[in-house]
């Protein structure tokens, strides 16, 4: 018998080791680093993008050196559709816009080393580009490069890598992503969407009729895309998307719909792209340097130019700060009571104070490459309640009600309501994540709304009232969980709606400093830290040690904060400590010794994302 149960066991384990060496996903949890280029040219000049000959063979020998196989766009699909085996170290070579040297530089490279690669072709220049291009290749050149078995064709749009107005103010953005600003109105989503869905089809059409069949991929002209359009572009026939996203792609369907790419520019040497591959396949986040931004700060309702003159202020100082995150105000709180009354994008769904939100993301980005999210209003939007006061949150005892006036989270309408917001300001504004206000919150004496009142009853059987809460210790636990999860799970709603609009949207909601150090608080406010971190993107700590009254010893209560905070040192990539650079209690700013000092206080307790709120524009220190 036991000789029996050893056969057996030795059969379970073999059969286990077979499933997992054919499993499509083990087997292909290899990493494809994917490569972009552009021009080859003796003289790359102010070109960034483009690469001499000598230092694309350098880069291509580093890669044989390196132990990286080069491989095709068939084959980098079939990975992900099939689970088709990939050698190590797989590496694709893509070649953007279909420049005359991918022909008469690259072509001849590839051969020499007998590697594959990808170009990808805006299908109308070949027709009539843009006179600073300089010459393109042929559909002859292409058809022969096709042949070769080597260069797989991708389209990189029909027409539509070019930038258009898209605000008011005439800021520029990638056709193919933003909705347009044209004769006084923006373009709807609708017309949008019809507009990339011709330019896909048309580009499809256009291979056809050239090479006698469509293509597999398709290119982002400047990596900008929208869900839509990946949508759009598998409805055409398109098996493979690609961005400009930094970070190695593994096979599956991600990399499928949006296929990270390393772009190169520079000319790097062969040194300086070992050191840019290195940097690309590090797992590790970038520590997060995030300014608060408030818009109140910054607009002048009487004078546009009076705005424009605080904007640059602001960049001013953003670009000296080194900063690489900014949260920037959507809304407008200009009495700074937290309650918001209108917002600063466009939009039908709430009252917009002025249309400078996406004006003041495209000026930021001409300075730099920021992430930029949105810091929005929710609970606290007060046109809420104004034809449906019934939504407030109402507290059993009114004289302890939250120091916020809130919309109720369990009304349906309220969420809706909030939802089609935060749809027109994912659609309308170049925005790299969302960041939840702090009136995402219902205190120990809320909510008794009839909405409140009326989930209750539907998950418990009882009429919510105090008395049985008091009464009944476990029905009161089981309405602090139930509170915590509708808030958490309104922001969640919210922020994959918005993500219906705009790709690769982060998430980020503020967080109580109490609730991290008493975890009893998640009854005092309907939060919970643990399942913050599982949730957002990013956890923001309002580490204010003086609206805490800490003023005894700020560093002692920053070192304590951090010390909960990071009882799990897993939890520093996911949390951002959130500083105050201005006393409320005492109204005066913070001295720049000061906050340097609180900030390496949190260094030294193992912090690594730091923000700092607010952003004094018009100071000099």
């Amino acid at each position: 018998m036991a000789i029996m149960n050893k056969k057996i066991v030795g059969a379970l384990v073999f059969c286990m080791l077979i499933l997992l060496i054919c499993s499509p996903s083990l087997a292909n949890a290899k990493e494809v680093l994917v490569l972009c280029y552009h021009n080859v040219t003796d003289q790359p000049g102010q070109d960034i993008y483009a690469v001499t000959p000598a230092n694309l063979k350098s880069h291509l020998t580093y890669l044989k050196e390196q132990g990286y196989t080069p491989i095709s766009l068939k084959e980098y699909i079939a990975a992900s559709q099939t689970g088709a085996a990939l050698p190590d170290k797989s590496v694709l070579l893509t070649f953007d816009d279909g420049y005359q040297s991918v022909y008469t530089k690259v072509f001849p490279l590839l051969k020499e080393y007998r590697y594959p690669g990808m170009i990808a072709i805006v299908t109308s220049w070949l027709d009539y580009a843009p006179a600073e291009l300089g010459p393109l290749v042929t559909w002859q050149q292409i058809r022969e490069m096709e042949n070769s078995g080597l260069i797989d064709v991708a389209s990189h749009s029909h027409d539509m890598h070019r930038f258009t107005v898209v605000t008011p103010q005439g800021d520029r953005g990638p056709l193919l992503s933003r909705l347009q600003y044209k004769n006084g109105r923006y373009e709807t989503i609708a017309e949008q969407r019809e507009r990339v869905r011709r330019d896909l089809h048309e580009s499809q059409a256009v291979f056809n009729k050239e090479l006698g069949h469509t293509v597999q991929a398709v290119v982002w002209p400047y990596g900008a895309y929208t869900p839509f359009a990946v949508t759009d572009a598998l409805q055409e026939g398109f098996e493979a998307c690609f961005t400009l996203n930094d970070g190695v792609n593994h096979p599956g369907e991600q990399a499928l719909q949006a296929a990270n790419r390393l772009i190169i520019t520079g000319n790097p040497s062969k040194e300086h792209f070992a050191s840019l591959l290195k940097a690309n396949s590090e797992a590790a986040k970038v520590p997060v340097k995030a300014i608060q931004l408030d818009l109140d700060m910054i607009y002048d309702p009487g004078s546009a130019v009076q705005t424009e003159e605080n904007l640059n202020l602001a960049i001013e100082r953003i670009r000296s700060s080194g900063a690489n995150t900014i949260y920037l105000q959507s809304f407008s709180d200009e009495d700074g009571s937290g309650n918001s009354k209108s917002v600063y994008f466009y939009t039908k769904e709430a009252p917009v104070k002025a249309d400078l939100f996406s004006h003041v993301i495209g000026r930021l980005r001409e300075e730099g490459r920021f992430s930029i999210y949105a810091w929005f209003p929710t609970l606290a939007a007060q046109w809420l309640l104004e034809d449906s006061p019934q939504d407030a949150v109402v507290a059993y005892d009114e004289k302890n009600k939250g120091w916020y006036r809130r919309a109720t989270p369990f009304s349906s309408r309220v969420s809706d309501r909030l939802s089609a917001l935060v749809a027109d300001l994912a659609a309308y504004n170049d925005i790299n994540g969302i960041l939840f206000q702090d009136d995402v919150y219902l205190n120990d004496f809320e909510d008794f709304s009839p909405a409140a009142r009326q989930v209750f009853k539907e998950q418990t059987g009882f009429e919510l009232s105090p008395q049985l809460l008091k009464e009944r210790p476990e029905l009161n636990e089981r309405w602090v969980r139930l509170k915590t999860d509708r808030l958490t799970g309104l922001t969640v709603k919210l922020w994959e709606t918005a993500g219906n609009y705009r790709s690769n949207l982060g998430s980020a909601r503020n967080i109580y400093p109490i609730v991290i150090t008493s975890p009893a608080a998640e009854e005092w406010l309907g939060q919970n830290y643990e399942q913050y971190l599982k949730t957002y993107t990013y956890t923001v700590i309002m580490a204010y040690p003086y609206l805490e009254k800490a003023y005894q010893n700020p560093d002692g209560w920053l070192e304590n904060l951090a010390t909960a905070a990071l009882s799990n040192r897993e939890n520093a990539q996911k949390t951002v400590f959130k500083l105050q650079t201005y006393d409320w209690n005492k109204k005066h700013w913070l001295s720049e010794a000061e906050i340097r000092r609180q900030t390496e206080v949190l260094r030294k307790k193992g912090v690594i994302h730091i923000a700092y709120y607010p952003e004094n524009v018009y100071s000099e220190q």
